[in-house]
């Protein structure tokens, strides 16, 4: 018995040890040897001018949780005294945001009128929420009346640059987002006409390379459809051109991207409008504004919203499309909510494919050359600069530390 309750001891001492190794490596490893990209200044310079200004640059950014939470239960309120007008009988209303700092553990629960107080654990819980263990961790609120999200704030986020500044269209850190766009995959989207569009595995199908060239050159061309009002028509012509060859040429991509313009594309959009409602109270007043901001936002090709992937262009091709569809119905004067009720109750469209009904009897221009594999690289190493990723020891660290510690 002695023996075996050496080994026993001998084992236990053995793994203690194995777990200050552990702790100590990935604290080296993360903090000193591995560290993740970090800027306490922005990078890209303020986008407008005067108090028609956006971005990061544009903010004063607050530098601990609790000025944080004051920031967000503002935005919490401007947004939700704008939610009607968000969607066609908008579901993603009254919802409450709880934040939880990811180091203190401290929760704060922010009602819809923008009124905050802190929680207990206990108290989370009764509300079925979950505790947030990383950046950009959230969970859905939904028990015994209660309603919203749970989302992360990680302090040490809220002064490097690089966490939040892609996001223009809020200005500021970013849980705000996931709040709105995550709601609305989980609320509204919910209720709509089921679709069969594929690739739910969300495959980025990065190894076709034309497709990914086509739909960059698909995104450059919605984009300038926005930020370059006097020849929109023009521009929105070029992109369905774009997209009709596209569909002609490569039908298995074409086929893996409904559902991502689809499904993302108008979370994208509701994510757009909400978070400059949000975002930019004193300036923001009216969809106009959102329309106008949205075109100081992407002008000039706007490295901040450059992304490549089956999945994940969906966002800005989705969104973009939608945008224009608003536009249209304004100039047109049509109903706005019009493409909505259509989404909804059709399961089989986008908002692209809604922009490309609007000109199905319109002739349109033979399609542009598709971009070099030179200038696609290019195009997307812009983005470096605002928001660099991590290499793979970086992530690797970075992901247990947060584990850890």
């Amino acid at each position: 018995m002695k023996k075996i309750g050496k080994i026993l001891l001998r084992l236990i001492i053995g793994l203690i040890v194995l777990i200050g190794i552990l702790y100590g490596a990935v604290f080296l490893g993360h903090r000193v040897f591995f560290q993740m990209p970090h800027t306490a200044e922005a990078t890209i310079p303020v986008l407008g001018e005067g108090d028609f200004a956006f971005g990061a640059a544009s903010r004063q950014q607050p530098k601990t949780t609790e000025e944080y939470i004051k920031v967000l239960a503002q935005q919490v309120k401007s947004y939700n005294e704008k939610t009607s007008t968000l969607w066609l009988n908008n579901t993603e209303t009254n919802q409450l945001l709880i934040a939880q700092d990811i180091k203190t553990k401290k929760i704060y629960r922010i009602e819809p009128d923008g009124r905050y107080k802190t929680i207990t654990s206990d108290e989370l819980d009764k509300l079925g929420g979950r505790q947030m263990k990383l950046n950009g961790d959230w969970a859905q609120l939904k028990k015994d009346g209660a309603s919203g999200a749970v989302v992360a704030v990680d302090p040490a986020a809220l002064t490097n640059y690089y966490t939040f500044q892609r996001y223009e269209h809020l200005g500021t850190y970013d849980p705000f987002i996931t709040y709105a766009h995550e709601l609305f995959h989980a609320i509204p989207q919910e209720t709509w006409k089921k679709t069969t569009y594929g690739n739910t595995e969300r495959d980025e199908r990065l190894d076709d390379s034309t497709a990914r060239r086509t739909r960059m050159l698909l995104q450059q061309q919605l984009t300038l459809a926005i930020s370059d009002p006097p020849n929109r028509e023009a521009h929105i012509k070029d992109a369905l051109a774009t997209y009709k060859a596209y569909q002609k040429n490569d039908q298995k991509d074409y086929q893996a991207t409904l559902l991502s313009d689809r499904l993302e594309g108008t979370a994208y959009y509701y994510e757009l409008k909400a978070s400059l409602y949000a975002g930019y109270p004193d300036t923001i007043k009216t969809d106009d504004d959102v329309y106008r901001a949205l075109s100081v936002i992407l002008k000039d090709d706007n490295p901040a919203y450059r992304d490549s992937g089956a999945t994940i262009e969906g966002y800005a091709i989705g969104g973009y499309s939608a945008i224009l569809l608003d536009l249209l119905a304004k100039e047109q004067n049509q109903d706005p909510n019009s493409w909505k009720k259509t989404i909804e109750e059709n399961g089989e469209t986008t908002p692209l494919t809604l922009l490309e009904q609007k000109f199905e009897n319109t002739p349109l221009p033979e399609a542009k050359a598709i971009p070099s594999e030179k200038k696609y690289k290019e195009w997307l190493k812009q983005t470096d600069n605002i928001n660099p990723k991590g290499n793979g020891p970086e992530n690797i660290f970075n992901l247990a530390y947060g584990i850890l510690y």
